[in-house]
């Protein structure tokens, strides 16, 4: 069966949007278990889960051209905020290395990939790279959502 068969798109696209909302509500109550808001930096992931349920709303109920477009948009948005969250969760890690207790000794001996790739994999540093990337899963089921979406194809 087709992705663009009639029946098996509509199913396709709430799974989608289903994984979205779950994926997004555990971010939320990771967030807030985390204390995710003691700097301002921080906020920008609540913003980021603020923008994904708008995309989710949007695509949900009663869609329209001009609505999933806007959805797309704001996924792109969260995505990209994704990579910076990505990059500044293990940069925070690579400058923490050397307070590690496993490290403190040794870690300016380290070769500069091996110290990339310790903060890279959380082994040193308190910043979670990959919580960040649940944010662009999020995001990149809302915008596979909108693909071939019935709404997009509609004369007005």
């Amino acid at each position: 069966m087709a992705i663009a068969d009639d029946t098996a798109s509509p199913v396709l696209r709430r799974g989608l949007l289903w994984l979205a909302a779950v994926t997004s509500a555990g971010i939320g109550v990771e967030l807030a278990a985390d204390r995710h808001w003691t700097q301002p930096v921080q906020l920008v992931a609540w913003m980021a889960l603020g923008a994904i349920a708008l995309a989710l709303f949007l695509v949900a109920v009663n869609p329209t051209r001009p609505k999933l477009w806007l959805a797309r948009l704001l996924v792109i948005i969260v995505m990209l905020s994704a990579v910076w969250g990505i990059w500044e969760h293990v940069y925070a890690n690579y400058d923490a290395g050397g307070l590690d207790f496993e490290y403190t000794n040794t870690w300016d001996g380290l070769a500069e990939s091996t110290r990339w790739w310790l903060a890279v994999t959380k082994t040193v540093g308190p910043s979670p790279p990959l919580a960040p990337g649940a944010l662009a899963q999020a995001s990149l089921a809302v915008l596979i959502a909108t693909l071939r979406h019935p709404m997009l194809h509609k004369t007005p």
